[in-house]
């Protein structure tokens, strides 16, 4: 019990530090999709969720989005953007773009999906 209560502390504390300080709106991730089954082997601990801010064309990245893959996707699943996230940081989009995009968070078997405007 005592465990639980330090994690969720933990988990608050963190929470709040990813939204002291946002650059723009935040993207919300709401899906999450296991792409690939479990071999049976060793459990990984969870992923958090991503946190990701736009604003205009900039698109921020939390630490916990490096070693992910960041894609958008048009209306018809094109993707039309494509990034790999090695830096904490701005990530500048395309500016012919704009519209309703489809954005994917990938990491190794997980992809978090959420919707954005530009």
């Amino acid at each position: 019990m005592k465990r639980k209560i330090i994690l969720f502390v933990a988990a608050l504390f963190a929470a709040s530090a990813m939204n002291a300080d946002p650059s723009g709106i935040i993207v919300p991730l709401t899906k999450v999709v296991k792409t690939t089954p479990n071999d049976g082997g060793l459990q990984r601990s969870p992923i958090l969720v991503p946190v990701l801010y736009i604003d205009g064309y900039t698109l921020t990245a939390g630490d916990n989005t490096l070693g992910s893959t960041i894609r958008l996707l048009d209306a018809n699943d094109n993707v039309v953007f494509s990034t790999y996230v090695s830096i904490e940081g701005d990530i500048e989009l395309p500016a012919t773009l704009s519209g309703t995009y489809t954005i994917e968070v990938v990491f190794d078997n997980v992809t978090f999906v959420g919707e954005i405007e530009l």
